[in-house]
């Protein structure tokens, strides 16, 4: 009987205790107490918690929906003020409101929202659909991949959308790799804290204090923490951590599955999902890491090495036939290692053996053990769950494809792996606004005034402005250094400095190097 009563006690106890709380919660909430914003988002856009988009005032005095700090900070450890982070609160009758949604290079790095195709989406749409109210809200987060981005469409879902535009698949398998604490997490534990970090308490406590707690974030300053994101420097210097066979495949599997969530969502809101494909620089950037495939043998190895070894020699002579006989030989015995399958195309290229190059470079992509980038097989995923789910689909890395010389994809055309420049986010824009008149969306095709569309002189914006140039050098200095490219490096913390002489992140590099 006095363990009973022990136990009653106790129970009693933490009754008690939930009591007051729950009390003290809605006391709270009827004074109107602990309803401030959230500085950081303790789930790094996992969660609904903490919202992407927060109640505002514009400078008009109008209600609006504004990029929430936390959400930023998050994304990119510092708070900035970019055009198309916001939206009137009351959608204006008769307008068409467009969200886009995705990663890094959706939100535009490193130029930001203004160059990014977005933004030259919605010059388009204004200028030849002078009768119809655009909105394009950019609400792409760097580091983001679907299962964070569809999270954000949930929320979008109440914002009455119109459509819903996705350029996403870079950081699949970068992003478990950072917060594999929030995604290995229990789910019944995970949704406590959810209701924890939810309660009007927890939000005074945190005002109290005068901080909440931060997340881990991803910014382009903070070399050690970028490093972390990519997982590139510890996992290759030991030769391990690439995705398995087994890794891809799931990875594959929970890229499809968000997608095809992502379709449902918008569809319930009455809204169009659009996918749009993503390219990268498959022919200027070398993969990141090879791998031999399973089960050679040591003498395998010997003759693939010795076989590589006398194509190198012969492409160093500038023999690039005698280079790809030997190499042949080398991919006869393992077609697996990426770096080999690359400095084929290299040779190809070389040769004006474009269309072989062109498929060489995008299967070394594949072949990427790191990876940079995502699988070419996504795009085609992309194509299906649209078919599936009625969706539309804009094919943007055939358009890029199209414009490049001889179709090989370059630094043209991206600023470092992934991240497009000017030029390759009007050519997004232009195929996003081409699959949108054909569609009839938001008017009769017949209707689209294409003769009051100037299209931007990319040229000119260089020549006028000297910041994208310096983005793209830092960018791509970021990047080599992350890939441990260190001449590449130094050479793109030179050229920023030529631009801009006190820029401390490139000073910082050219210092660690010493």
């Amino acid at each position: 009987m006095r363990a009973l009563a022990h136990v009653g006690l106790v129970i009693g106890s933490i009754l008690a205790l939930l009591l007051l709380l729950a009390g003290v919660e809605l006391a709270l909430r009827i004074a109107g107490i602990g309803e401030g914003r959230r500085r950081h988002d303790p789930f790094a856009g996992f969660s609904r918690t903490v919202p992407l988009f927060e109640p505002a005032q514009s400078a008009e005095g109008r209600r609006i929906l504004r990029l929430s700090e936390a959400r930023q900070r998050a994304a990119t450890g510092h708070v900035a003020n970019e055009p198309q982070r916001e939206f009137l609160a009351e959608k204006p009758p008769g307008s068409f409101r467009v969200f886009v949604v995705g990663d890094s290079s959706a939100a535009g790095v490193p130029y930001g929202t203004k160059y990014a195709f977005s933004s030259w989406l919605e010059r388009r749409l204004e200028a030849e659909l002078p009768a119809v109210p655009i909105e394009v809200v950019n609400a792409a987060i760097s580091g983001y991949a679907t299962r964070r981005i569809l999270t954000v469409v949930q929320e979008l879902a109440a914002y009455s959308p119109d459509l819903v535009i996705v350029y996403a698949g870079h950081n699949e398998f970068a992003e478990r790799r950072f917060y594999a604490h929030l995604l290995e997490l229990d789910p019944r534990v995970f949704r406590l804290w959810e209701g924890v970090v939810g309660t009007r308490l927890y939000g005074l406590l945190a005002g109290l204090r005068g901080s909440e707690p931060e997340p881990p974030r991803i910014d382009l300053d903070d070399r050690k923490t970028a490093i972390q994101m990519f997982a590139v420097l510890g996992d290759r210097a030991a030769g391990a951590g690439y995705p398995s066979a087994r890794e891809r495949e799931y990875g594959e599997l929970l890229y499809r599955f968000n997608l095809e969530e992502i379709a449902r969502v918008a569809r319930s809101a009455g809204a169009r999902a659009l996918f749009v494909t993503q390219s990268q620089n498959f022919a200027d950037w070398a993969p990141g890491a090879s791998q031999h495939r399973e089960g050679l043998s040591a003498e395998d190895l010997a003759r693939w090495d010795a076989a590589a070894a006398a194509g190198d020699a012969a492409r160093s002579a500038g023999d690039c036939d005698a280079a790809l006989s030997a190499w042949r030989s080398a991919l006869a015995i393992d077609d697996a290692y990426a770096d080999l399958v690359y400095r084929v195309a290299a040779c190809e290229r070389a040769l004006g053996r474009f269309e072989a190059a062109r498929r060489d470079y995008r299967r070394a992509s594949d072949l990427d053990r790191v990876p940079h980038g995502a699988p070419t097989r996504y795009n085609e995923i992309l194509r299906e769950v649209a078919r599936e789910e009625g969706a539309l689909f804009t094919d943007a890395d055939a358009a890029i494809e199209r414009a490049s010389e001889h179709g090989l994809v370059g630094d043209a055309w991206f600023a470092d792996f992934v991240h497009p420049r000017i030029r390759a986010h009007v050519t997004i824009a232009d195929a996003v606004a081409g699959t949108l008149q054909a569609a009839g969306l938001p008017a009769p095709a017949a209707s689209w005034r294409s003769d009051l569309y100037a299209p931007p002189d990319v040229d000119a914006i260089y020549r006028s402005d000297p910041a994208p140039e310096l983005q793209e050098h830092l960018v791509r200095a970021l990047a080599c250094m992350l890939a441990l490219r260190s001449a590449c490096s130094l050479s793109e913390a030179r050229a920023v400095l030529a631009i801009d002489p006190s820029n401390d992140v490139a000073r910082r590099m050219l210092d660690d190097s010493k």
